[in-house]
């Protein structure tokens, strides 16, 4: 057989593959995103929590999702078959995206050994290391209800609600552009504080201890919440203080550094972190880590889908366990949240127009 003639046959074939999965839509994703919890105080991409100091996502109520959907509408993508609700979703890499950016929190109210915290990271979900990821009925595996042993051995997480056991894995790529800080202080010290030296009383025993020191953080670059069941804990390479030593510093209500000054050196500090992530699903999850500092961590979240034949929202909720050398063990969380309108078969009929186009050129170049 001639090179055209092969040629002209998988087009043919190729264009005939496409007609016989015409029932595979695309939708585009138009609202929800991403969003990731470390124990009660900090937000990844970071926002304020409440005052009052309550978790930022409970039950039904998702926080602020602060990665969105990719701009770039190549990527901001899911793909449904045909057939019953709930229906299976093939998302793009990175259909959820947030460029890096520096921010400062204060998460004292949040967390009883640490001031504040700045972050500069790059959030892509779904991971692209991992490919296009699936979510459907019986993808979260294990029990009906199910609960899996953590780190440390006493955390767990349980699951139940969900009659499809809709979900499955899914992590994100987490880049930081600068190191993490971490302004952690001893457990006795309540903000607001300000050392002596920078104006503090020296009667007041909280000023005279308003001493911090800035840890950094290297995470992993791929989150651990999202993982599959009996996925291995993963360490990260930790992080030490050196250079910036002990610091008195003036802190507020929230934790944020107003002031600081050199107040001497230390020997290298690691906050070395130990995590075990675990699947996304529609349905309920309960996180408990009861070895947390200052109190147990025990969140409750829920997830839902709306869907009717594959248009609405489907939330999605996930969680991990880690244990970290210095600031402790905490329960996560994530969330995730795509609004799917009617779906646009351009992206489908574009790939095939172009490949009759082709086959249409091999067409003309054999009668020539």
């Amino acid at each position: 057989m001639a090179l055209e003639s092969k040629s002209l046959l998988i087009a043919l074939l190729v264009v005939l593959g496409w007609a016989g999965s015409s029932q595979a839509q695309y939708y585009s994703i138009t609202g929800g995103g991403g969003q990731a919890q470390i124990g009660d105080g900090l937000l990844l991409p970071i926002q304020p929590t409440t005052i009052s100091g309550s978790p930022a996502g409970t039950m039904t109520m998702f926080p602020p999702l602060l990665i969105p959907p990719n701009p770039n509408p190549a990527k901001a993508l899911v793909q449904q078959t045909a057939g019953a609700d709930p229906k299976k979703m093939t998302v793009a890499p990175g259909a959820f995206y947030k460029k890096a950016a520096p921010l400062i929190l204060g998460v004292a109210l949040n967390n009883p050994a640490v001031f504040q915290v700045k972050t500069n990271i790059e959030f892509s979900g779904p991971a692209p290391a991992f490919g296009t990821v699936n979510f459907s009925a019986g993808g979260r595996t294990g029990g009906l209800t199910t609960t899996i042993v953590g780190v440390p051995g006493a955390a767990s997480i349980r699951y139940s609600g969900s009659v499809a056991q809709f979900g499955g894995p899914s992590r994100t790529q987490v880049l930081p552009a600068t190191v993490i800080q971490l302004w952690g202080h001893a457990d006795t010290i309540t903000a607001p504080c300000k050392h002596p030296a920078l104006g503090g009383s020296t009667a007041n025993p909280n000023d005279v201890g308003c001493i911090a020191v800035m840890v950094e953080a290297f995470p992993m670059t791929l989150a651990l919440a999202g993982a599959a069941i009996a996925s291995p804990a993963e360490t990260t390479p930790g992080g030490f203080v050196m250079t910036k030593g002990v610091r008195a510093v003036s802190a507020t209500l929230m934790g944020l550094i107003a002031m600081s000054a050199v107040a001497g050196m230390t020997a290298p500090i690691s906050n070395m972190a130990t995590t075990e992530g675990f699947p996304f699903t529609t349905g309920m999850i309960t996180i408990s880590q009861p070895a947390a500092k200052g109190s147990a961590e025990v969140f409750t979240l829920t997830g839902m889908d709306s869907r009717v034949a594959g248009v609405g929202t489907i939330s999605l909720v996930a969680g991990g366990l880690s244990d970290r050398v210095s600031s402790g063990p905490n329960a996560n969380r994530s969330w995730a949240r795509y609004t799917l309108p009617e779906p646009g078969a351009v992206l489908g009929a574009a790939a095939a127009l172009a490949m009759l186009a082709f086959c249409h050129g091999l067409v003309r170049r054999r009668a020539r």
